[in-house]
């Protein structure tokens, strides 16, 4: 009895010996894990702030990347007669500025040289395009010291550098207009408000703790910030100006620091200037230099340093209560261990008969993504070279058609015939280019777009490129919400689809060719069908259908299961390659998106593509 009695003793001062020792250490530890969670925190800035880079700069090329579809879309050629371009373009212009969220409300047109020739005003309340008065644009071109460069380049650039008006950040975008014999017309201009562009993209970024992204120029000021009074200042001197009382040693050195470095994390003391009176506070920073366009901007994210290590202090100090009862629930199980041993040696193969399982499931299913990858490797290869050569075949065409239009400059109906030709080549070799992207391996980037405009836009490339003779009636309800989705995909898709009826109306005898594209919102039946088959989807409420159909002589009932197939196709070698159908059931399927179709002999063929939209 004293022999259990002692050696129970000596557990018990074992413990609480062991438990004391756990404790000091768990406090010794605090700064050691204070410093590694600090570092970490940095670090996950650091990568924050990378994100935040591409994301401007990917959304500042989508802009771009509109105001050239506009230019491609509208008819620039005669700069002198606003009336008639807001005339022709008048839906395009709408469609562009609504697609834009606010972010600007001006565009405008300059010669060579920089001079204003005229200039469209959008009121998005009306949602209505108006021409504005040359004098009320001034401010745009005075002020961005950009322009007078875009006649000394040789490459105009994508936008100019940021610059200010009243406190408001704004930067202009250019798009190069040529006339029909390729010489420069002047530039289409577009002015970004910077303000309304971080309140769509940044202002609800969110971190654990209390912090926001920042932008500032070259000259340290201000560009974007969630706190509109701070746009347009210098981090230093104009504060001192507003705030003469407080420290900015730190900030000083902060300046130094980024202006020396293309990237860095560090620690310094500042103030919350999001507050009506703003806190002395040490903040945890990183910070990348991005070039947008011929504007170069340090990214920053700051965060709060103490808030951060508030936690840290408080997982600690759980930490060491959680520490003192597990050794109490150590003695207690200890107390148990034999008679559960057998039970926990049952479980354990149990276990891992389980995990052996489920390592042949993971190792079955990447056998057979395996498989599939090698299939579409395969595809892409065999894509591109269709594609290459389809862009070989154009390109002596769009020559050719160059040293005519030439060649026969003086005569306007030739001239006139000449010119849909080559627009017609070029837009076909884009489409082919947009095709061969498709076909190669590249980083998914994912948009929201407006579904209607988006394919509005898609419909209308492939239009330029199909015989006037095949009647296209296109009919697509405006407004019908937002879809995440890559443009180029969407392209495709259509390209496809199109092309498909566009080749299966070619065997009409009798009767025209048509092709019907409209965009509606889906049947009930048919989101009731959806949210059955796709569980991932029953959630949603909002879906459209894309439906493409033809007049043609319709596919037979047994081919209706094999026409998705790579490779399978009725036509001859120089017709098609079977790959058409099937890529657009490849991207039906990276979407989760509903697939289905109704032929009959001699009644044509109708495609539909549902997808999920999001209604505001």
């Amino acid at each position: 009895m004293k022999r259990t009695n002692k050696i129970v003793n000596i557990m018990i001062i074992a413990m609480t010996i062991f438990i004391a020792v756990s404790v000091f250490f768990a406090i010794r530890g605090f700064s050691v894990i204070r410093k590694t969670t600090t570092a970490s925190g940095q670090d996950f800035l650091l990568q924050s702030t990378e994100y935040v880079g591409k994301v401007i700069q990917l959304s500042m090329k989508n802009r771009h990347q509109a105001l050239n579809y506009l230019a491609i879309d509208g008819n620039l050629k005669n700069s002198d007669n606003p009336e008639t371009y807001l005339e022709n373009s008048h839906s395009s212009l709408n469609t562009f500025f609504d697609s834009l969220n606010n972010e600007a409300d001006t565009l405008f047109y300059i010669d060579p040289d920089g001079t204003a020739l005229y200039a469209f005003h959008w009121e998005a309340s009306q949602q209505a395009v108006s021409i504005a008065d040359i004098q009320s644009i001034q401010p745009f071109i005075l002020n961005d010291p950009s322009v007078k460069q875009l006649s000394a380049t040789t490459t105009t650039p994508q936008n100019g550098a940021s610059y200010f008006i009243n406190k408001k950040a704004f930067v202009n975008f250019y798009q190069e207009i040529h006339t029909a014999s390729g010489e420069l017309d002047g530039y289409l201009v577009l002015p970004l408000k910077l303000d309304i562009f971080y309140k769509n993209f940044l202002q609800d970024f969110e971190l654990d703790y209390k912090g926001y992204p920042m932008i500032k120029d070259r000259s340290m000021t201000v560009v974007m910030h969630p706190v509109e009074q701070q746009v347009g200042l210098d981090i230093v001197n104009d504060r001192e100006k507003i705030y003469p009382d407080f420290d900015y040693s730190d900030l000083k050195q902060l300046e130094q620091y980024q202006l020396s470095h293309s990237s860095g994390k560090l620690t310094y003391k500042s103030y919350w200037w999001d507050e009506d009176k703003p806190s002395e506070v040490i903040k945890i920073s990183a910070f990348e230099w991005i070039d947008v366009g011929l504007a170069k901007w340090v990214v920053a994210i700051n965060a709060d340093y103490n808030e951060r290590n508030d936690d840290i202090i408080n997982f600690v100090v759980i930490l060491s209560f959680l520490l003192i009862l597990l050794l109490l629930l150590i003695i207690v199980c200890a107390l148990f261990i034999h008679s559960f041993r057998k039970k926990e040696t049952i479980a354990e193969e149990n276990r891992k008969l389980i995990e052996k399982q489920k390592q042949q499931k993971m190792q079955h299913q990447l056998e057979r993504e395996l498989y599939q990858r090698n299939k579409m490797e395969t595809v892409g290869l065999l894509t591109t070279s269709i594609v290459h050569d389809m862009n070989n075949f154009l390109t002596p065409i769009i020559g050719n058609t160059q040293l005519l239009l030439e060649e026969y400059a003086e005569n306007p109906i030739l001239t006139t015939d000449l010119e849909e030709i080559l627009h017609s080549a070029q837009k076909g070799k884009q489409l082919s280019l947009n095709v061969l992207r498709f076909s190669k391996t590249q980083d998914s980037i994912k948009e929201c777009m407006d579904i209607s405009a988006a394919i509005g836009v898609a419909t209308h490339l492939i239009r330029e490129i199909i015989p006037k003779k095949v009647q296209l009636n296109i009919s697509i309800q405006e407004n019908l919400g937002t879809a995440k989705l890559e443009e180029i995909d969407l392209q495709s898709l259509i390209y496809n689809l199109i092309t498909n009826a566009y080749q299966a109306t070619r065997e009409n005898q009798g009767k025209s060719q048509e092709i019907q594209v409209k965009v509606r919102p889906a049947t009930k039946e048919t989101i009731e069908l959806i949210k059955k088959n796709k569980q991932q989807l029953s959630k949603l409420n909002h879906f459209i259908t894309l439906e493409i159909s033809d007049n043609g002589p319709g596919i037979p009932k047994k081919l209706q299961e094999q026409i998705f197939e790579p490779f399978f196709t009725t036509k001859s070698a120089d017709e098609g390659t079977g790959l058409g159908l099937f890529a657009v059931a490849s991207i039906v399927a990276k979407y989760d998106w509903h697939l289905s179709l109704i032929s009959e002999p001699g009644s044509g063929t109708r495609f539909f593509i549902t997808l999920p939209v999001f209604v505001l």
